[in-house]
């Protein structure tokens, strides 16, 4: 009769134990307050990140490589030809802090525009002289009015020929309007009225690219989203392996849903462990960068003309981004989430120039780009996708960047780890951490006693 008695006595007695610790760790500020403060920084900070980068482009414009090109006129002009003083005057007008012209032939325009070191030019054609002598002649019949063209270059990125006609539209129409004041002066008696009208607007401007872009590019953004899709695969698949090694380990318990799983602790050491994981990214990247390239292609129709150098390159990207951000997680630990998120992701979109050109983002993001591992990501693909591989298209840089991307992340998880294995106050075994073997002393301690 009594041991009843002794249960159920003890049963409140336990459920008000459990109580009293349930609201001391929730009214404790060391259990919200740093968790609200990450919210809060995150909060604060990626936007600032992320729309500060992207808000303006128009106003951060900073040298976009435009072309400018004569091409040979077909007729002498007596005293000089239009074309070229039409050139000059455009040269003149431009905003050199926005943008960098370059005199080019169209030989060089065609090589530029196609391997992205230019992203667009004004093309003044050869029969420029030709048609601007016949509109002065004011000969009987309907007025011919001169082209001059805008070239985009699609494969640079969708808004890029925004950018580049916002600052030439208005310079083309104010050295239009006074070649057409000049050309109204020196007007023949007699001109009909239509003829004066076309003096008055003498040239038309023409925007189109000069190669278009095949179907399914999506207007030229589809190696940046590619690029983004290979950079996910390289850090989600790190932040999945990451956990799950450790459950294996039995460093950390396993929970899917209800069920909890706790493996036997096996001793790995930080580099035994890191290395294990590294492997696991390595081995897998092949196979996901075969996955995503078989999903782009086949399945959903992006064109890709180059299959196996596209495989070879995203192969080496998924790994070296998973290498990285497995480093970042074995060096700073909790850390190591919000650190992958803001330079694979938050820092790394406005510095990628995949939707953006650089010459259009604040400077900030330009010298962040020199170490963002997106931005040559997308150089590469773009060279695969477009220029098809093209010398000068960023292929070559791009190889050296994600390859330095995985020495230099190797390179600090093998001295960061190593370093981390020595110290006693860092090792992963409780009975080989003073700090973790007393906390675990004290927790059983104080288990005992609430007992």
């Amino acid at each position: 009769m009594g041991q009843p008695t002794t249960t159920a006595g003890a049963a409140p007695g336990e459920h008000r134990a459990r109580l009293r610790v349930l609201r001391d760790f929730v009214t404790h500020p060391g259990t919200w307050l740093l968790p609200i403060l990450v919210v809060l920084g995150v909060a604060l900070t990626v936007p600032a990140v992320y729309l500060g980068g992207t808000i303006n482009p128009p106003g951060n414009v900073r040298n976009l490589p435009v072309g400018l090109v004569v091409e040979p006129q077909t007729v002498p002009v007596p005293g000089g030809s239009p074309a070229a003083a039409l050139a000059d005057q455009i040269a003149a007008g431009v905003d050199a802090h926005a943008i960098a012209l370059q005199r080019v032939d169209p030989e060089e325009e065609a090589r530029l525009l196609g391997n992205g070191s230019l992203y667009g030019a004004v093309r003044i054609p050869a029969d420029f002289d030709a048609q601007l002598a016949a509109l002065r002649s004011a000969e009987p019949g309907a007025p011919v009015h001169p082209v001059v063209h805008l070239d985009t270059n699609p494969a640079t990125g969708a808004m890029v020929a925004g950018l580049i006609g916002g600052q030439l539209s208005p310079v083309l129409t104010r050295v239009g309007s006074e070649l057409g004041h000049r050309l109204l002066e020196a007007a023949p008696p007699g001109s009909t009225t239509a003829a004066l009208s076309a003096l008055a607007a003498p040239f038309t401007v023409v925007s189109a690219p000069l190669e278009p872009l095949p179907a399914n590019t999506g207007m030229g953004t589809s190696a940046f989203y590619y690029a983004v899709v290979l950079v996910l695969l390289g850090l989600v698949g790190a932040s999945a392996i990451h956990p799950l090694i450790d459950a294996s380990s039995g460093f950390l318990p396993t929970e899917i849903g209800p069920i909890v799983r706790r493996r036997p602790y096996l001793h790995l050491t930080r580099l035994q462990s890191l290395v294990s994981k590294w492997l696991i990214i390595v081995v897998a990247a092949p196979i996901a960068a075969a996955l995503a390239q078989l999903v782009a292609g086949p399945v959903l129709g992006m064109p890709i003309d180059r299959p196996l150098a596209l495989w070879l390159f995203a192969t080496s990207t998924v790994a070296a981004v998973g290498v990285g951000a497995l480093t970042v997680f074995a060096c700073f630990g909790a850390l190591g989430p919000l650190i992958n998120m803001f330079f694979f992701v938050a820092l790394a979109m406005p510095s990628s120039a995949g939707t953006i050109p650089l010459e259009a983002v604040p400077g900030f993001y330009r010298t962040v780009a020199r170490v963002e591992p997106m931005r040559p990501v997308v150089a590469g693909l773009r060279s695969l996708l477009y220029f098809d591989s093209a010398p000068g298209s960023g292929l070559t840089g791009a190889w050296w960047a994600v390859g330095g991307l995985a020495a230099a992340s190797v390179l600090i998880g093998l001295v960061t780890v190593r370093a981390f294995d020595r110290m006693a106050a860092s090792a992963r075994h409780p009975e080989m951490n003073p700090a973790r073997a007393g906390s675990a002393a004290k927790h059983r301690a104080g288990g005992r006693v609430a007992a």
